[in-house]
């Protein structure tokens, strides 16, 4: 977690230095590759942040039932390290639920139940994807219903994340695992930015920075001990 707030707030720090969009940080709109269309769903939005670790957030629409709410959203990992994904996706799933809670305290829903924690792998061709997928149900302020998911992946330096909702009034008990098994393969995303290379070599150097000073002082107290 103090790694997480680290790369946060340096990622705050550094894109407040301008109003723009970091020069040197993923080129979301030249190296994102997306589906315009599949069988069922086509791309009919895409806003890329101004703050680097926000990333880009795409809509889809579903050709047969347009009330459903499919979101996709590709955006750095917050960490130096990504190699244990189990662990990272599990952290960032929880994170994603805490964002809900944030929003319905905000007044955005009403209420959400319980939710359902899975793993969730597929293969696609050659390739094989795994992440983990949340599944509850949210009320909102209009008393409305509606069946909603979560989906995490890891692709190179970067989560790609699913949010998708289905209006219990115009279908039935719906989940959004079609939409993620049709989107997500055609997804490809940019390198590690220069951006993100910078802000996790800084955090690195603290790292070590405070180990140095750590075994420093273990030094000194084992001396001070001895005497």
């Amino acid at each position: 977690m103090k790694t997480k707030i680290f790369i946060i707030l340096t990622s705050i720090i550094m894109a407040s230095c301008g109003s723009m969009r970091p020069h040197n940080a993923s080129n979301y709109q030249q190296d994102l590759i997306t589906p315009e269309e599949t069988n069922n769903f086509v791309l009919t939005e895409s806003s890329i942040f101004d703050e680097p670790m926000l990333g880009i957030a795409l809509k889809y629409d579903n050709k047969q039932y347009p009330t459903d709410i499919i979101n996709v959203y590709v955006y750095p990992i917050d960490s130096i390290s990504w190699e244990d994904t189990e662990e990272i996706i599990s952290v960032e799933m929880k994170d994603i639920l805490t964002e809900i809670d944030l929003a319905i305290e905000q007044g955005h829903y009403k209420s959400r139940s319980k939710e359902t924690l899975e793993n969730f792998s597929f293969k696609a061709g050659e390739k094989s994807y795994t992440g983990k997928k949340s599944s509850f149900t949210f009320t909102s302020m209009n008393d409305t219903e509606y069946f909603s998911n979560s989906y995490v992946f890891i692709e190179k330096d970067k989560y790609i994340k699913f949010r998708t909702s289905f209006d219990s009034r115009a279908t039935v008990k719906w989940n959004g695992d079609t939409a993620v098994k049709e989107i997500l393969p055609g997804i490809t995303v940019p390198d590690e930015s220069e951006y993100m290379k910078s802000l996790r070599a800084e955090h690195q150097r603290e790292i070590t920075q405070n180990l140095m000073k750590l075994l420093l002082q273990t030094s000194k107290d084992s001396q001070s001990g001895a005497e």
